[in-house]
């Protein structure tokens, strides 16, 4: 039995003060009633209270806990809230409870870094749950990897930054990767178009037992743990009169979510205070009998021993992330790469651009890497067309607009923007290629693809030029290098910020003046050695925001 905190007289266990209650209602006397459960608190001199802030889901097993357990005169009053609410709060130090289970360990340290008082880990863990992938029964795919799993188009993770729940898959795919550099910058890229598609949502991502009534009703793939995927499915669910959903995990295993009891009452003096208490708490959670309880509501004991009976996933492999630095570097990442895209794609439509590449031209695969990257992301992305090459039309410009700067699910003519990107750069530029010279006419369009951007900034979006070429620029009668990089220097305003991006298609691209333009603006630069990496870094160079 804990002993809690302090020298104080204890109150009587609640069975007993359950015993005084029936005694007063046999007797039948309101007054009776009242009187023993004076008697009752009457016999602790000071009841402490203490706020315990616990993440969703593990409520209904602390409150039996609580129910069950002799805690003395301390008593605790429990509320749900998202990890990354109660991080928020302790930023600022108002309204910050005094004891906090959270979802995840890592928690504490993330919090601990922005909180405005101390925060001290007392207990983890209390009990463990694996990230799983939930969905219709038969519609959950089979995936080796979290990698593999976070490229699904119709994947619901939630919001990284406010549960842990939504941030396992990406700290288990950085896990398969933490030892390889290259690796774990795909990781990355694969995380862009989730951030995209969570951010324009209208509300806040769903967790828990509501993203899971969603599954079960509109389809899809979620991010879930084990034990509310059980629970759901033990209680019935709510949506489609009580549909059953199925859950798997990658071939190489899970991540095992590690809910803490950490102190974070604001103060010496009630830190102490609620030290204390959060030890006794501990103390409750770590019996063998509270145990039990938190099994029994579907979560895994300390050591994650698969829950009994069959039910769940079963047994797993538990991943371990073993330099948290790198999750707190992509947690970073995901809150920048949230922000909305406002791009404008240039592709070179010069005569190179028709070579033949393994059955195929470099422009058809550049637009098939446009169509697989654009249909990753969401409609609010915004983005428009233009291609290049010299003297295009013959009215010595050496760019056309094809299509203007829209998001990407605007209607036009009874087409989506979206579809107008995939398809009008192959009828057109196919057109304007077979009427032009070798000349890519790349830093005239460069500079005034840049100059549309400034006049058209957007300040709530990361505002870029992607530039595709297989080629360089031979100066004739344009801007040259070394004045385009000048020039883009000098009027890069840091208020109204323009990024270029270049992606150089094959060896046979400049690299030296790529990096030289991109880098002017703070931009990167990409070379696709390879025709079957531009898919992959056109999503790269659509997320691309180093400024």
């Amino acid at each position: 039995m804990a002993v809690p905190p302090g020298e104080r007289k204890r109150r009587p266990t609640r069975r007993a003060a359950a015993y005084l209650l029936v005694v007063a209602l046999f007797v039948g006397l309101g007054a009776g009633v009242a009187g023993a459960v004076r008697a009752w608190r009457d016999r602790c001199e000071v009841v402490d209270e203490y706020t315990l802030a616990v993440a969703p889901g593990i409520e209904d097993a602390v409150e039996e806990v609580l129910a069950r357990a002799d805690t003395g005169c301390t008593r605790f009053t429990v509320s749900v809230a998202e990890p990354g609410d109660v991080a928020g709060l302790l930023g600022t130090g108002e309204g910050a409870p005094d004891l906090w289970i959270t979802d995840s360990g890592w928690w504490a340290t993330r919090a601990s870094a922005m909180a405005s008082g101390p925060v001290q880990t007392v207990l983890t863990p209390i009990a463990t749950t694996p990230a799983v992938l939930v969905g219709r029964p038969g519609q959950v795919p089979e995936v080796a990897t979290w990698r593999a799993a976070l490229a699904l188009k119709d994947l619901r993770p939630g919001n990284p930054l406010r549960t842990g729940v939504a941030a396992a898959p990406i700290r288990a795919a950085l896990a398969e990767t933490e030892n390889d550099p290259v690796a774990i910058g795909t990781v990355r890229t694969a995380m862009a178009p989730l951030a995209q598609r969570e951010n324009a949502r209208p509300d806040e991502p769903p967790t828990g037992g509501v993203l899971l009534d969603l599954i079960a009703s509109e389809g899809g793939v979620g991010v879930a743990t084990e034990q509310q995927f059980h629970r759901y499915n033990t209680d019935g669910g709510d949506a489609l009169g009580g549909a059953v959903l199925e859950a798997k995990v990658p071939d190489n295993g899970s991540i095992l979510l590690d809910y803490s009891l950490v102190v974070t009452a604001p103060g010496p003096e009630r830190h102490r205070d609620a030290t204390e208490a959060g030890r006794m708490l501990a103390d409750i959670f770590s019996t063998q009998w509270a145990r039990d309880v938190f099994v029994a509501h579907g979560f895994r004991d300390p050591a994650g021993r698969a829950l009994p009976e069959g039910a769940g996933v079963g047994e797993i492999t538990a991943m371990t992330l073993h330099d948290e630095s790198i999750a707190q570097e992509a947690l970073q990442a995901w809150a920048v790469l949230a922000l909305p895209i406002r791009t404008l794609v240039a592709v070179d439509v010069s005569a190179s651009m028709n070579t033949p590449v393994g059955g195929a031209t470099r422009l058809q695969l550049t637009e098939q890497a446009a169509r697989s990257a654009t249909a990753m992301f969401s409609g609010s992305v915004q983005a428009g067309l233009w291609v290049f090459a010299d003297d295009l039309g013959g009215d010595g410009q050496g760019h056309r607009e094809l299509l203007p700067i829209r998001r990407l699910d605007t209607m036009v003519d009874g087409h989506l923007q979206r579809d107008l990107m995939n398809t009008l750069s192959t009828t057109v530029a196919a057109e304007a290629a077979a009427a032009a010279g070798d000349r890519a006419a790349l830093y005239d369009t460069t500079l005034a693809a840049f100059r549309q951007m400034q006049a058209t900034y957007d300040p709530r979006a990361i505002n870029s030029v992607i530039v595709l070429t297989d080629g360089g620029d031979d100066e004739s009668g344009g801007i040259g290098r070394e004045d385009l990089v000048a020039t883009l220097e000098r009027e890069q305003n840091p208020a109204r910020p323009v990024v270029i991006v270049t992606v150089g298609i094959t060896d046979d691209a400049d690299a030296d003046a790529l990096a030289a333009i991109a880098h002017a603006t703070g931009g990167t630069s990409y070379i696709a050695q390879d025709p079957a990496d531009i898919s992959a870094i056109f999503v790269s160079a659509l997320v691309d925001r180093t400024r």
